[in-house]
């Protein structure tokens, strides 16, 4: 799933004056306001800058894509062993065997880009940190291979749209899939991942790779032999 980052950051500032009369105390009252309109105005900056929208997007059932907090994505050169990782033993049993059935050659498509498997009890099944070139998958109660590579095929089609695509491209998915040109693309606004140009893209990616079994897009149909063949170039990059 794509989730835009959008935390708010709070500014909290305690000035202490000295209460004092005369002089010092206008002195002190000037230096007061002098301190307060630099933090109002550094508080006004924060809030624009994290509000402005970011380039890298917005990610399965559910999945969830999001910005990064800090972390640089990989080097491209990284073996692709430290491009994996497990949390233990059983996840790491589940991730490889879900790994198998991706055909699609993430190591040399997607350069710099790593695959977490974690466990999860929550709703949320997957996550891509655009920034960081970062996919989470999370491995649940009741878990199976099966599931587990579709949540990673849905990822993984987030990674691509983000690597890979431009607006052009995803004007053109949105008329191959019949969507309307003012279609979200990113989960702006509360809406939900699946009905967005973005989940869309990611189902069928998913259906591409693991078939259309548990098929989520909102915005369109499981797709038509033209999509499979579309999201194939599309994911050449």
């Amino acid at each position: 799933m794509i989730q835009r980052q959008t935390d708010r950051e709070n500014v909290d500032a305690a000035v202490k004056h000295n209460t004092g009369g005369g002089k010092g105390r206008r002195l002190t009252t000037a230096l007061v306001d002098a301190v307060f309109g630099v933090l109002w105005a550094a508080a006004a900056f924060l809030t624009v800058t994290i509000l402005l929208p970011e380039s890298a997007v917005p990610g399965a059932a559910t999945s969830e894509s999001a910005e990064s907090e800090g972390t640089e994505a990989l080097p491209l050169a990284v073996p692709v062993e430290q491009r994996l990782s497990f949390e233990d033993d059983e996840v790491e049993a589940l991730g490889r065997e879900a790994l198998t059935n991706i055909d699609y050659p993430w190591v040399e498509a997607l350069p710099g880009w790593a695959i977490e498997f974690k466990r999860g009890n929550t709703d949320i099944a997957g996550y891509t940190w655009s920034r960081e070139q970062r996919i989470e998958v999370f491995i649940r109660p009741g878990d199976t291979a099966t599931t587990v590579a579709r949540v990673l095929a849905h990822e993984l089609g987030h990674a691509v749209d983000v690597a890979h695509n431009d607006g052009d491209e995803r004007r053109q998915w949105l008329a191959q899939r019949g969507a309307d040109d003012d279609s979200p693309w990113w989960p702006h606004s509360g809406a939900a991942d699946f009905e967005t140009g973005a989940g869309d893209f990611a189902e069928v990616f998913a259906a591409w790779q693991v078939g259309t079994d548990d098929f989520r897009s909102r915005l369109a149909g499981p797709p038509t032999t033209d999509d499979l063949q579309l999201i194939s170039r599309l994911s050449d990059g």
